[in-house]
């Protein structure tokens, strides 16, 4: 009798829940905002894919305008033949123009829509986003490879961990400022990555190069499988991989302290022998570098007055009656020190 009950429950369930066909439905998984051609609200190119018989997936753009982001999903219904659905949505790209007035309504929209998952990442665009998702990318569509592309480089490379979750935190909390990954097509068929937007609240105000983002993401998150080139005194270059890092921030009368562990592998070296002096050296040489070059991005960000490393919430954390106000002040005063520590575990054969 209660299988029965609950068979009928089921099927009843069942009833009630909207079905929607795949093949009949068009599942937005990519969407790029600029600047509108008037100046007000947002030009919105909506990516989606679509899968041929042969397996090849053939990318869709449609183009929409509005001072929401729901305008800009009205716009786009009106041009397809199927009803848009937000639930596939991988990726959001912020055009130049718009990351400097804000972006803080576009991403407060995401995180209220139940609809769009956490881990959706966000990342601003050299040129037009529109531009930039119109191009065609691999073999398994746009949105899938700038993902993956973004994904990759956060595990293995120089991204420190980022999604829609994070940034959203970043947003609500005081005490600590956003960084999204900048993307730019390099051809029709290549994007890549050119550096890390940094912000003040939601406008950004500078752009960390490519070659600065080893030292950033050693101070804002930590290396699980990286790699760095080092060049020894004697015009020698080492390859370190599989890098794996952690840090420690103490923060207290004006004072930052940072400590930096690094352990990882030599993996080539182009010099005539690795002997065990040259592996001291190595880790000596980086140890300066790492200190200098975080010193060097601490102070930048200071003068900016920007805090990706969130020494104001730490602060907060600290103190109960903890006046932001006070800290903006207190924070143009704040003295860094740097020390790290690098530990070559393996080199292969040492000569």
């Amino acid at each position: 009798m209660k299988k029965l009950v609950l068979l009928l429950v089921a099927i009843l369930l069942t009833g009630c829940v909207e079905k929607e066909i795949i093949d009949d439905i068009n599942i937005e998984v990519a969407v790029g905002y600029d600047k509108a051609d008037d100046r007000e609200g947002y030009k919105g190119t909506v990516l989606f894919q679509q899968f041929q018989p042969d397996q090849s997936v053939q990318n869709v753009t449609y183009s929409g305008e509005g001072k929401l982001r729901q305008d800009l999903l009205l716009d786009v219904s009106k041009q397809s033949s199927e009803p848009v659905v937000t639930g596939g949505l991988k990726l959001a790209i912020f055009g130049p123009e718009l990351v400097k007035e804000g972006i803080y309504d576009l991403v407060d929209s995401f995180q209220r829509d139940a609809s769009i998952g956490a881990r959706l990442f966000l990342a601003t665009s050299e040129g037009k986003s529109g531009d930039l998702l119109k191009g065609e990318y691999g073999t398994r569509g746009n949105s899938t490879y700038i993902y993956n592309l973004i994904s990759h480089n956060v595990e293995k490379r120089d991204i420190p961990k980022t999604n829609l979750h994070l940034a959203a935190r970043d947003f609500y909390q005081k005490g600590k400022d956003l960084f999204l990954p900048r993307l730019k097509q390099a051809g029709q068929n290549e994007v890549e990555i050119v550096g890390i937007s940094l912000f003040k609240d939601d406008k950004e105000v500078d752009i960390l190069p490519v070659k600065k983002m080893f030292f950033f993401k050693l101070l804002v998150d930590k290396y699980s499988e990286g790699n760095f080139d080092v060049k020894t005194s004697e015009e020698a270059r080492a390859a370190i991989q599989s890098i794996r890092s952690k840090h420690k921030i103490k923060v207290s009368n004006r004072h930052a302290k940072i400590n930096i562990e690094i352990d990882g592998i030599i993996r080539e070296y182009t010099g005539k022998a690795l002997t065990p002096e040259i592996i001291k050296e190595v880790e000596k040489t980086l140890e300066d570098q790492v200190e200098r070059e975080s010193v060097k991005l601490l102070k930048r960000f200071q003068e900016l007055g920007i805090d990706p490393l969130g020494f104001g919430q730490k602060m907060k954390q600290q103190h109960r009656k903890f006046d932001f106000n006070k800290w903006e002040d207190e924070y143009k005063q704040l003295t860094f020190d740097v020390k790290c520590d690098v530990v070559i575990s393996e080199t292969g054969v040492i000569e």
